[in-house]
């Protein structure tokens, strides 16, 4: 498979999960030579994109979990479970709701699959969460995630803090316990908040199929008025449309906007404040870039 066109990609997550295995070391003779030299190292930034060698590890990782995962939408999946999916989705970057910072620190992934393309007839929703250090691609703001969603914020940024030292468990804010404790806001409540809020703030552009691999945070099962929601963390997010394709989605978006906003897709505008009409997220390197051209 070939991965020329990603959006997201962990580095902390593929090297904290699957870690490169280290080259075998040959003995070497060495000779000591009585001279005081002083050096300092001074290591590159990492590329944004993965590198050659990332891109086999993504390849070999893909094998194995393909055949060890179960798809997004399968029944009874448990916290810390790897996924795969691929599916029509729609992402944004966001920022906790007390304050603009600098740049959204967060992004969102959104898709919805009908009951009858599910393996138990139910329909069942997906929420990619991640922080926008991994995002490749300049990203439309959805603007701030709403009031009372500190906790999910504050999750997604753990999990990455957590790849980041290598620490695999499951985070201490998902256990059963933590996620037992009284509060105004229960967890369940929160992630179906950001979802509803992402849904339907994404710009139109940034709507495409996408596959790639994630590890389930959340399962919320159905209730009354809403199907069951899967909120996991993403190794990667891979733009899997063509430009045929692409084209027939901005169509089934534009159809769907114009059934609950009367409004075309050229004249639909995400319901936000002044501050974040029109604000993109552009990746460090990619803005970089920008102002080296102007």
């Amino acid at each position: 498979m070939r991965f020329n066109n990603m959006i997201y990609f962990s580095r902390r997550r593929l090297n904290a999960f699957f870690p490169e295995r280290a080259a075998r070391r040959m003995p070497v003779l060495s000779a000591e030579v009585d001279l005081q030299v002083a050096t300092v190292a001074v290591s590159p930034a990492p590329p944004r994109n993965p590198t050659e060698s990332e891109l086999h590890r993504l390849r070999q990782v893909r094998r194995q979990l393909e055949r060890e995962s179960s798809y997004f939408h399968a029944p009874g999946l448990a916290v810390g479970e790897w996924i795969v999916f691929d599916l029509e989705m729609g992402w944004s970057t966001s920022h906790e709701d007390s304050k603009l910072p600098d740049f959204d620190d967060v992004v969102f992934f959104i898709g919805s699959l009908r009951g009858e393309r599910t393996l138990d007839g139910t329909p069942v929703d997906l929420m990619l969460c991640g922080s926008t250090e991994h995002l490749l691609k300049k990203t439309a703001t959805a603007g701030r995630m709403g009031s009372g969603t500190q906790w999910l914020h504050d999750l997604v940024l753990k999990i990455n803090d957590a790849d980041g030292n290598g620490l695999t468990g499951i985070p201490e804010m998902l256990t059963a316990a933590a996620l037992a404790v009284p509060r105004v806001n229960r967890p369940d409540q929160v992630a179906r908040w950001v979802f509803d809020i992402a849904k339907g703030h994404h710009a139109p552009q940034h709507r495409a199929r996408v596959h790639g691999l994630a590890r389930v945070d959340l399962h919320i099962p159905e209730s009354e008025f809403q199907p069951r929601l899967i909120v996991a963390t993403p190794l990667y997010v891979h733009d899997a449309s063509k430009k045929p394709a692409r084209w027939m989605t901005r169509l089934r978006l534009h159809r769907d906007l114009y059934r609950r906003h009367r409004r075309s897709i050229w004249q639909w505008r995400p319901d936000l404040p002044p501050r974040d009409r029109g604000r993109l997220y552009c990746p460090p390197g990619q803005a970089e870039a920008a102002e080296a051209s102007e």
